[in-house]
C-alpha cells in the first residue's frame, strides 16, 4: 500500500478533523513542516487551516508546490489574498456551514443581553434573590434590530429575529432586491432607527472600526450592540468609553480585536455579556467541518 501524502496543517485543527484528513492523508502539524526533508515538502499540495490562523508566508515558503489551501470558517481577512494568487495557490472555505450556528448565536446573545440572564444565574445561584429584587429587564418582542451585513449570516439572523417578532432593517453597500426587509443606506441612521445593532460583516480593511463613536452615540441610552463577525470591525475604546458612560445600555461580543486575550476592560463591564468566539462552535458543527474539509482536501490529494 503506497504512502499517504502529506497534509500541511498551518495551525491548530480540532481532533474531529485530524482523524478526517488522517483517512486520506497524513497530517503534519505547522511546527514540524520545517523539519520535513525538502523533497517530502516540495511534494505537499494542500494545506489545511483556519480563518483564525490564515495562512502564515513563512509557511507556504517551505511548502513551493502548494495548490490548495483549506480554510475552517468563512473569515478571509487573515489571508493575503494577493501573495496566494501570486504562488499560485486556491484558497476554499467552509463558510457555509458556520452561518447557521453564528445566526443562532447572535440570537442567543440579544435576549441575553436583554433579560440580563448571566447576572440573573448569579443572582439565584449567590443566595441574592431572597433578599432582592432583581429588577426590571428589556422586552425583546417588537423592538428594531439593525442587521449590519446581509450576507448569509446576515440574512438568518434577520429571518429568524423576525420569526420572533422584531423587526429586522439591514445596512450593506447596495441593497438586495429579493431581502423581504427595508434598506438603510446609511449606517449611522440605520443606528438612529435600531434598538439592537448586529454586526455579521466580514473583517478586513474595508471594514476595520466601522463601528465607531458616532455610530454608538446613534445607538444611543436604550440601545444594545451584538458582535458575531471580527473584533476589528468595532472601535473597542469607543465601545468601552460607551458602555462606561452609557452611551448604550450594553453590548453582547463573541469576538475581540485581541484574541484570546480581550481588553481586560470589558470584564469589570457589567452591562456586556463575553464569549470566547464561539459562535459556530457546536458538536453538529465540528463533525460537519471535519467532513467538509476532508472532501475539499481529497479533491486535491485524490484527483479522481
Amino acid at each position: 500500500m503506497p504512502d499517504l501524502p502529506d497534509i500541511a496543517l498551518l495551525g491548530y485543527m480540532m481532533d474531529s478533523v485530524c482523524d478526517g484528513l488522517g483517512q486520506i492523508g497524513t497530517p503534519v502539524p505547522h511546527d514540524r513542516i520545517a523539519a520535513l526533508p525538502d523533497a517530502r515538502r516540495a511534494a505537499i499540495t494542500c494545506a489545511v487551516t483556519s480563518a483564525v490562523h490564515g495562512a502564515p508566508a513563512e509557511l507556504l515558503d517551505l511548502l513551493p508546490n502548494l495548490r490548495r489551501v483549506v480554510s475552517a470558517g468563512a473569515g478571509r481577512d487573515r489571508y493575503d489574498m494577493a501573495d496566494l494568487e501570486r504562488r499560485g495557490i486556491a484558497l476554499f472555505d467552509t463558510g457555509g456551514l458556520v452561518s447557521s450556528d453564528t445566526a443562532e448565536m447572535a440570537v442567543g446573545l440579544l435576549y441575553a443581553v436583554s433579560r440580563d440572564l448571566v447576572r440573573a444565574d448569579a443572582h439565584v445561584r449567590s443566595g441574592t434573590w431572597a433578599g432582592a429584587h432583581f429588577g426590571h429587564r428589556t422586552r425583546v418582542t417588537g423592538k428594531t434590530v439593525g442587521i449590519v451585513g446581509l450576507g448569509r449570516i446576515g440574512w438568518l439572523i434577520a429571518e429568524r429575529l423576525a420569526g420572533a417578532g422584531l423587526k429586522p432593517i439591514y445596512h450593506s453597500r447596495t441593497p438586495l432586491p429579493e431581502a423581504p426587509w427595508p434598506h438603510e443606506p446609511d449606517l449611522e441612521t440605520l443606528a438612529q432607527r435600531a434598538d439592537y445593532l448586529v454586526v455579521a460583516v466580514p473583517g478586513g480593511a474595508a471594514t476595520r472600526h466601522l463601528i465607531d463613536a458616532p455610530i454608538l452615540r446613534a445607538l444611543g441610552p436604550a440601545g444594545f450592540l451584538i458582535n458575531v463577525s471580527r473584533g476589528s470591525v468595532v472601535d473597542e475604546d469607543a465601545l468601552i468609553e460607551a458602555l462606561q458612560s452609557d452611551v448604550i445600555r450594553g453590548a453582547a461580543l463573541d469576538v475581540f480585536q485581541s484574541e484570546p486575550g480581550p481588553d481586560p476592560r470589558f470584564a469589570a463591564l457589567p452591562n456586556t455579556i463575553l464569549t470566547p468566539h464561539i459562535s459556530a462552535i457546536t458538536e453538529d458543527f465540528a463533525s460537519e467541518l471535519a467532513a467538509e474539509i476532508t472532501r475539499l482536501a481529497a479533491e486535491e490529494v485524490q484527483p479522481g
